[in-house]
């Protein structure tokens, strides 16, 4: 009888130790996709820098992708890769940081070639001398002074307060400015928020501004409020640091307005109070004059003794 065929040997299988088996890593099938409802994830627009790191850290990993922008469509594609945490989190924090950009955001400070300052000390000066220029057309206005309005244009420069009220040459503007001002018993203009845009030997600037008029009208005297802004395109000329700033075109975007009777019993009561005037009798014009120093001679009213009730109201 022929011997039986022996069957090949196969190696036979070592059980894995079972602390080894602890450690396999799951079948990638096993792990669950953590699955957003598309437009879960929109751009984010937090509170603080701290709010902000929170929640990328949180959307992150539950939507950690590789190499693919955390969007809507892509958070179905893959599970979670906590290695792709920290890309995630930049990913996050781009969108969300994005989000807070619009178009009037500044830009970058940029200025003339042939300043002999820093970049950053060069724009500090130029920003300073346009805020000033905004001072000087608020204080030339209230004071009816037309050479100091004119100083804050450029000789070209073009104004549009809208049609129905002004539009044309800055030299039109001054004289129908001040004619309008001369009709006034007085103003008074406040700059507030001034923002400006460097654009090398050009600028942007945007001032907040509210004013105060006393009409005089045949029905009766009106306090009349304007609060807009000053929308101005400026330029350095010459070109360079040793240019001068002034307006090349301006427009008064009007906000809000308001008309009110007036109420002078204050003015009655007290008609010794210094009050401003329209010129060079305004008290902003003898500045000098005022004493100063142990040296200076007393003005006249010093030894008089008032009391609560020295003003009336």
């Amino acid at each position: 009888m022929a011997a039986a065929k022996k069957k090949p040997k196969t190696a036979a299988k070592k059980p894995m130790p079972k602390a080894k088996a602890l450690k396999k890593p799951l079948p990638v099938a096993a792990k669950k996709p953590v699955l957003v409802k598309p437009g879960f994830f929109k751009p984010m627009v937090p509170a603080n820098r701290e709010q902000a790191m929170r929640s990328a850290a949180k959307v992150a990993e539950a939507l950690a992708i590789k190499k693919t922008p955390i969007t809507a469509e892509a958070v179905k594609r893959e599970p979670i890769d906590p290695k792709d945490a920290a890309r995630a989190i930049r990913q996050i924090k781009a969108l969300a940081f994005s989000s807070m950009a619009t178009s009037s955001a500044p830009t970058p400070v940029t200025t003339s070639v042939s300043s002999s300052f820093p970049p950053r000390v060069q724009a500090l000066l130029d920003k300073d001398e346009i805020v000033s220029l905004m001072y000087s057309y608020a204080r030339g206005i209230d004071r009816a002074e037309e050479n100091l309005v004119r100083s804050v244009f450029h000789p070209d420069a073009t104004v549009d307060f809208g049609p129905g009220i002004f539009q044309g040459a800055v030299g039109d503007f001054v004289a129908w400015a001040l004619d309008v001002r001369g009709g006034m018993k007085g103003s008074h203009h406040m700059i507030g928020n001034v923002r400006v845009d460097l654009r090398g030997d050009t600028a942007l600037a945007e001032s907040y501004f509210t004013a105060w008029h006393r009409l005089d009208k045949p029905t009766g005297k009106e306090d009349f409020f304007l609060a807009g802004r000053y929308l101005d395109k400026l330029e350095r000329r010459p070109a360079g640091s040793s240019g001068v700033w002034k307006i090349s075109h301006r427009k008064q975007v009007k906000d809000w307005t308001r008309t009110m009777p007036v109420a002078e019993l204050f003015y009655h009561l007290n008609p010794d109070a210094l009050w401003a005037h329209h010129g060079k009798q305004d008290q902003s014009y003898h500045m000098d004059s005022f004493p100063s120093g142990k040296s200076a001679k007393a003005p006249a009213y010093l030894g008089r003794r008032y009391d609560a009730k020295s003003m009336k109201v």
